[in-house]
């Protein structure tokens, strides 16, 4: 249910090269879906990352973000946005749209910078939720054009990347219960393949002890 694809085909789908993949893993600039670090496995990843990687873009390109921490964000809000994903997918009032917001708050007296928060859904419900901030500007990312970017890629790769119908089960739908638990066993998956790789770096490059010096007779 979890739809995977090839690298070949991921890069294809993102617009990046192999190259500016790794260079993006390596300094934590690479989104990928579920809240994960890395994929699963090797050479393989979801349609899912795909938009993961296209939401993580936009936030840097229009949100006023740079891509680490547009990347940070999409990992750490993927039940949010992989909600949108779902409702997007689906059937809406028409000229409804579903938003990632980032609202950068008016900056207060004594700070340097200015601070975000993260909103989610329809228009009137992201203001509901900053109702009594201090808001300086609000930059919205429409999950619905996330959407037809990553499938007007798909249209023009060559070859053609077929995707599914729909990437989502809705929690009314069957299968949902089972989605989840696939989920989550891919989450697991992907953790210890993130933490093994990570230990192996960090294992690689501690230095060993050096010995200690051998004591000499002094001589006079």
């Amino acid at each position: 249910m979890l739809q995977a694809i090839s690298r070949s085909d991921f890069l294809r789908l993102v617009g990046v090269k192999s190259s500016t993949l790794d260079q993006r893993v390596l300094t934590g600039e690479a989104a990928f879906a579920l809240g994960c670090h890395r994929p699963a496995h090797v050479g393989e990843y979801l349609v899912l990352d795909a938009v993961a990687m296209l939401v993580a873009s936009m936030l840097n390109c229009f949100a006023g973000l740079d891509l680490k921490a547009a990347a940070g964000l999409v990992r750490e809000h993927w039940q949010g946005w992989l909600t949108l994903v779902t409702k997007a997918e689906r059937p809406m009032t028409e000229g409804s749209q579903l938003f990632f917001a980032i609202t950068w708050l008016s900056l207060e007296p004594g700070l340097s910078h200015r601070r975000y928060r993260v909103a989610m859904g329809e228009a009137h419900e992201i203001m509901a939720a900053l109702a009594g901030d201090s808001i300086y500007t609000v930059n919205s990312i429409s999950m619905h054009r996330v959407l037809h970017h990553l499938r007007s890629n798909a249209e023009l790769a060559k070859p053609k990347i077929i995707l599914p119908q729909r990437l989502t089960i809705a929690p009314h739908e069957a299968g949902y219960e089972n989605w989840r638990v696939e989920i989550r066993a891919y989450q697991e998956r992907a953790e210890a393949r993130f933490k093994a790789k990570t230990g192996a770096k960090a294992k690689a490059t501690t230095k060993p002890a050096r010995a200690p010096a051998r004591k000499r007779l002094v001589k006079a």
